[in-house]
This record gives C-alpha cells, structure tokens and sequence, in this order.
C-alpha cells in the first residue's frame, strides 16, 4: 500500500529513503533525515449497518499523516558500522476520538552491520515476510489486502525482534525471533477477562529467502510460526498459535510490472483449526510520469466447525498515479469488492484520492 518498485529490488534493511537528506556527517558518523506527508479522501473504512453487519462503506471522509524518519550509521572500523533506525507516523489533523495514541513509532531498532552485507538487528523492525509481502503491496493506499485484510492477518513489522540478513548479488536471506515481554507474559500473569475470548501472542519466529536474477525475475518464499494462547473468562487457555507460508514472484521489463503471491495460513482455536488460502496477482505499467495498476485479491476462508468457506476476499483494486516531481505524486484507487462475511452478505466497493510528499 505504500511501497515503489525501487523498494521491491532492494532488501529494505539496506535501502534508504530515495529521498534522505544527510544532516549530519563526522568521523565516520551519519545522520539521515526523511519523510513524508499524505492526505487521503474517500471511502475506504466500513461500518455497521443496520443488522450490526460490516459491510458497508463509510460515507466520504478524509485523513491525513505524517511520517519522521532517521537513519544512523557509525563506523567502527573497515568491517563493522553500528547501524540503527527511528520512524514514527504521526495523524496530521486534530481528533476528538479518545485514541490511546496520536504517534505511532513504525521502527525503533539498533545493530550491527558486518562486510556491507550483513545486517544483525534489535527491536521494533520489519519482519522477514516483508520480503514476499511488498511483491503485491505497491498501491498507496489500498492493495495487498490478502495480508492486511484477512481472516488470519500478518504484518509487515514486528515487536521486540532480532534479526539477521544478508543481501548480495541478488540474493536476500532474513530470519527473525521476536521475544516475549511484559505485554506477552505467561498465562498465570494475565489479567482475567469480564466476557469474551483474547489472544494473548507470547513469541513467533520467521524466515524467507529471495533471489532477482539479472533479468528482472524475482523469486520469495516465507514462512512464520507465532505462538500464543486464547485466554477465557474462565482462566481457561487454549492454544492459538497460527502458521503462515508465503511464496510469490515478480518480473520487470522496460515500464512493467508484474507479480504474484500465494498465502496459506493455520490458526489453532479450541475447536479446530482456521484456515486461509489466499493469492494476489499485480500489474502495473510506468509511461513518463503515468503509473497505471490494477490487483486481483481472493482469499478463501475456512472457520473451524464451520459448514462450509467462503471468500472472505474477492477483490479488483484499479489505480492511477501521476508523478508531480520525484517526490510528489497524485493518485487515485478504486476497489471493486465481491468480498463476503460468513453468511454471504457482500462488501461495498471503496475509494480514494490523494496527494502524496516526501523529503
């Protein structure tokens, strides 16, 4: 939903904002400052209809978000640099909600660097599945919904993470441990809830791998196990550890793009197990300053005791985009929705338009 092709060639530990301004350069230490200011209008939230059901479109409304970044890099010696990042998204416009938080930090972590190859990692980072899930997720502000509007949904980022990569030659290797904390304790430690059901997430693990050949064929494939537990209003626990395998290709020629991902995802509950197959597919065509995409979603979802799937995702997301300069764009999105809840009932279509800045 936010991501260019220049983002899907280079591993993202690596790169840089096409955009970073360094402000700070001394003795081997650097400082790079970036970001970016969006505002968006539309329909593209849903809400309760009358049957409590949600399905339907919001009506036009608009948004607006800033983004602060910095990279820093220390040089330690011919080998090894010391390497970290900070970014936060802030809402860009006054809210009477009562939001817990107006900043949201979207990576806070330190580490090392080793042969200009080598990343090793600590904290708020991106998850290896990034690697396979930035294939499809390339519009600004809709698209990949097979990741992030799915029954079983995955991130592209993870908490309290160590991570290691190595990127070279066109070969992309990351995996990943995100550790437990205060706010992923055992079980014995949870606060009881009054009345419902909560997942509670203690650790999860993952890994991908990914090749690009000289001639513009990429190759990903990703796998993550998170582990936790169902907490219940009887202080009853059931496990709720979900499984995630990713595979997908990409290929560019001249102003093309395309590109395809395949998810299949398990979640324990104690009836059985949920399940999720899903696939995306993505074109796009660059011409002077003209971007034109178009996605296919469709996820088929399988509830546990359930009588029979559904497609939870059944989605034609069209999109034009219009470089203003290389660093301003305008841009405009529709999505054509057969998607489903449980009982058949469609979703509406959604839209939106929008001005984009970076720095």
């Amino acid at each position: 939903m936010k991501k260019t092709i220049l983002a899907l060639t280079i591993p993202a530990l690596f790169a840089t904002s096409a955009s970073a301004v360094t402000v700070y350069s001394d003795e081997g230490a650097q400082v790079d400052i970036y970001g970016r200011v969006q505002f968006d209008g539309g329909e593209f939230g849903y809400q309760n209809d009358a049957n409590s059901k949600k399905v339907k479109s919001k009506d036009f409304g608009t948004d607006g978000s800033a983004r602060l970044g910095a990279n820093v890099k220390y040089v330690l010696n011919n080998d090894v640099d010391l390497i970290g990042k900070l970014e936060w998204q802030v809402t860009a416009e006054g809210s009477d909600d009562a939001k817990t938080s107006d900043i949201d930090a979207r990576y806070a972590w330190a580490g090392f660097r080793f042969m200009d190859t080598t990343d090793l990692t600590f904290g708020r980072s991106q998850d290896p599945l990034a690697q396979a899930i930035y294939l499809t997720d390339v519009f600004n502000k809709f698209g990949g919904a097979i990741t992030y509007n799915s029954e079983i949904g995955l991130s592209d980022k993870a908490d309290d993470q160590m991570m290691v990569a190595y990127a070279a030659n066109g070969l992309d290797l990351r995996a990943a441990y995100a550790f437990g904390d205060k706010d992923k304790t055992d079980f014995a430690n949870q606060v009881t809830p009054t009345s419902g059901t909560t997942d509670v997430q203690e650790n999860q693990w993952s890994a991908s791998a990914g090749y690009t050949f000289p001639f513009g064929l990429g190759l990903v494939a990703a796998y993550e196990q998170k582990n936790g537990y169902a907490k219940t209003p009887l202080a009853t626990s059931n496990n709720a550890d979900v499984d995630a395998w990713l595979a997908g290709a990409s290929y560019t020629i001249d102003g093309f793009y395309f590109a395809g991902l395949y998810i299949d995802r398990q979640r324990e509950t104690a009836s059985g197990d949920d399940e999720s197959k899903a696939y995306e597919l993505h074109a796009q065509y660059n011409v002077d300053a003209w971007t034109l995409m178009a996605q296919y979603s469709n996820e088929q979802y399988d509830a546990a005791g359930a009588a029979a799937e559904f497609d939870s995702i059944d989605d034609i997301t069209l999109g034009v985009q219009y470089d203003l300069n290389h660093k301003a764009k305008l841009y405009a999105e529709y999505v054509i929705s057969d998607s489903e809840i449980a009982d058949g009932t469609k979703k509406d279509d959604q839209y939106g338009l929008g001005i984009q800045y970076n720095f």
